[in-house]
């Protein structure tokens, strides 16, 4: 019984678990449809030798960002948590998607300019692994945050481990990337690393504490 009442929220929030049922029939119809690609970019994450295997088959794929929508529902959906309201959430999918719009077109634009886009393809490919793959784990635990019967607290701050353990693993993967790529410099990495890593974590916390 309490499970059932857990999965019918007030009609005030009923936007949340209408958001979790559209997340949840998203990544089946992209398991479903793009299975291989699916199981390609999350093995990406921990291995080289899939990473490689990705952008030999995937660089110039229109599927590439699918995953991102996950990503975007499924962290707006966190902020959301201590202030349920769906205007609050619709501003984090904006802001959310702004940011990452505005950071692979920079991206893309960079690469025109220095005429390597190949590298600039693997330097795309591991900016936005991190989103691709945290938004996959991040919507479980979300969607226990919000019905489970564990303390909202304890689930809230291993959220915030596992996203701020994921980030710096995804910088560390792109400092790895600059040192061990001698076509790729340095100095741009680090610029990249500051640019659009670094500094909009640091406004964003500032933001809001």
């Amino acid at each position: 019984m309490d499970l059932i009442a857990n999965l019918n929220p007030t009609s005030s929030t009923q936007w949340v678990f209408l958001s979790f049922l559209i997340i949840l029939a998203y990544i089946t119809i992209v398991k479903f449809y793009f299975s291989n690609q699916f199981s390609l970019i999350l093995r990406s994450s921990y291995s080289k030798k899939f990473s490689n295997q990705y952008l030999r088959d995937e660089t110039n794929s229109k599927y590439k960002l699918y995953l991102l929508p996950v990503f975007i529902l499924s962290l707006s959906l966190f902020l959301s948590f201590q202030d349920p309201s769906l205007i609050f959430f619709v501003k984090c999918i904006f802001w959310i998607s702004f940011y990452l719009v505005i950071k692979y077109f920079i991206l893309i634009f960079l690469a025109n300019i220095f005429e390597k886009q190949y590298l600039y393809e693997e330097i795309i490919f591991q900016s936005f692994l991190y989103e691709k793959v945290v938004g996959v784990v991040l919507f479980p635990l979300t969607m226990v945050l919000f019905y489970g019967s564990i303390k909202a607290d304890f689930i809230v701050k291993f959220i915030t481990i596992f996203l701020i353990f994921s980030l710096l693993y995804k910088w560390l993967r792109i400092l790895y990337l600059s040192f061990f790529n001698s076509s790729l410099s340095k100095a741009h990495i680090i610029i990249y690393l500051c640019t659009f890593e670094i500094l909009p974590i640091t406004v964003i916390i500032k933001h809001l504490y």
